[in-house]
């Protein structure tokens, strides 16, 4: 297979979408680097799918580790893909060595999968005549191409939207259409030039990106200098923007991180289980909790990273209504299970928490650079409520984001008797209640015994639903699948939309 596209049109955010939904059956061997000799891209690709090889200098040992590892693979019904990014930079010795790479085959099947990405250019090398053999391999070719007038807006304004913006009036209709002029429907350049302007709108205190603002923006991030300016008056405003936005950025980080760390320093000084709850601003939240002087604490009580991730589970467990003490229940997932209840540890940033749309526990760097577990409560549309014990407090998305890991645990309601996840071919209670419920989430009827075998039928439903709620359509109902049928029948489970009190 072979993607090609401009610069910027999002061949890599496809290709990590692609990596994200894969099947677990799947072994991916992704090369970023393509100027390489033969030996060495083969070298490259036993790493990446961790082949030992006798002689990694010789291209016969490789290939033949490749090949034994490939019928194994085969044998135990796996799949194996090599992805190559930036292909163009393929030289034409390395793309004659993949070629006879997909000669690994069986009777009916490839054994290795390969897809290049690349610039427009790699469609010029692939017509050249040496390389028809190649290109006769190829059995799927497309191009990204810019995005229109009409989809840059809803680009826009989906990116707004995810981001917790309500309101379309922030780029009005005029300002888009500029701003498809500027990035010609390019996505990276659409992003960054949309972003300086969000900046640039928000050091000036506008809610609203003006044409004069988008045209700064994009003079900043393209490089182009100011039309027709006199040397001996030159303009301050790029000057004032960018100290504004600093200043403002700074005093931002200083505001989160000072509210932060005093408020995980007061509880460990003065730790209760009966502490006073509050959700007074941040600066007010300092002034409450300011420890005395670090000259009369022992330096061991301002390390952060002593309160532990179960600690940060209190909060998490009250949005739920349940009291939970670590000193005597124990390690708090095994606790949940004790409540109907399970961990998620899910990798990714606020976004995937927001539609999630559960309390987590967040992996987060305080100023120190320790690391600070602490529990999201409610995602607003600018800010998040943040818990450190019984310490609660506001930090804006933009900071938090700075702060995060992409790392965060969530608890979730299971069903009665759930200890893996429901897959084609299994039977039982379990299996009926799935059949039951996603039939309730699409809004469907069952006419019939109930179903306590997961067939096709199931199978297909429980499909439909995934790809409706933007999963991986693997068929295989896991937490994620259960999450997302919770919330469509509108099983009793605390949500980010609201801050809890």
């Amino acid at each position: 297979m072979v993607l090609t596209g401009e610069v910027g049109t999002g061949k890599t955010t496809i290709c990590r979408s692609l990596l994200n939904q894969l099947p677990e059956n799947t072994d991916v061997a992704y090369i970023i680097n393509p100027r390489q000799s033969e030996t060495e891209m083969l070298a490259s690709l036993c790493d990446e799918l961790h082949i030992a090889c006798v002689d990694p200098s010789s291209i016969k040992s490789l290939t033949d580790a490749l090949n034994q590892y490939l019928l194994s693979t085969h044998a135990r019904g796996r799949h194996t893909v090599l992805i190559i990014d930036e292909a163009q930079n393929l030289e034409i010795a390395v793309l004659e060595q993949l070629r006879l790479l997909t000669n690994l085959e069986t009777n009916d099947k490839k054994l290795l999968q390969i897809m290049l990405l690349g610039q427009p250019e790699l469609s010029d090398i692939l017509q050249r005549q040496d390389l028809r053999q190649f290109a006769q391999r190829i059995t799927s070719r497309y191009h990204l191409t810019p995005l229109d007038k009409d989809e840059v807006a809803a680009y826009v304004n989906h990116r707004l939207a995810i981001a917790g913006c309500d309101t379309k009036t922030i780029f009005s209709k005029a300002v888009l259409g500029v701003l498809f002029k500027y990035s010609a429907g390019i996505p990276r350049l659409i992003n960054l030039i949309a972003d300086r302007a969000l900046l640039g709108a928000y050091a000036s205190e506008n809610k609203q990106i003006s044409k004069i603002i988008l045209q700064q923006a994009k003079q900043e991030v393209l490089g182009e200098t100011s039309l027709q300016v006199k040397k001996s008056h030159p303009s301050t405003l790029p000057y004032l923007l960018v100290l504004t936005v600093s200043i403002a950025a700074l005093w931002t980080w200083n505001e989160t991180q000072t509210a932060l760390t005093q408020a995980v320093n007061h509880t460990i000084a003065a730790p209760s289980p009966h502490v006073q709850t509050t959700t007074k601003p941040a600066k007010e939240i300092v002034k409450q909790t300011a420890s005395p002087s670090k000259e009369k604490m022992p330096k061991s009580q301002y390390t952060p990273s002593i309160i532990s991730k179960n600690d940060a589970f209190i909060p998490l467990f009250k949005t739920w209504g349940i009291t939970y003490h670590p000193a005597t229940d124990g390690d708090a997932c095994a606790f949940a299970r004790t409540q109907q209840l399970a961990c998620l540890r899910q990798r990714g940033d606020l976004a995937a928490m927001r539609n999630l749309d559960r309390p987590a526990v967040l992996t987060i760097s305080d100023e120190a650079g320790q690391t600070v577990y602490a529990a999201i409560t409610s995602l607003t549309g600018v800010a998040a409520h943040v818990v450190v014990q019984d310490i609660y407090t506001e930090i804006p998305l933009n900071q938090l984001a700075l702060q995060s890991h992409n790392d965060f645990t969530l608890l979730w309601k299971t069903p009665q008797a759930y200890d893996a996840p429901v897959r084609p071919g299994h039977q039982g209670k379990l299996v009926a209640l799935l059949a039951e419920q996603v039939t309730q989430a699409l809004n469907q009827s069952w006419i019939g015994t109930p179903r306590t075998v997961y067939d096709e039928t199931l199978k297909e439903q429980v499909k439909i639903l995934q790809r409706q709620e933007g999963l991986n359509p693997d068929g295989v109902a896991g937490p994620l699948t259960w999450i997302h049928i919770n919330r469509l029948n509108h099983i009793v489970a605390p949500n980010l939309r609201k801050a809890v009190p």
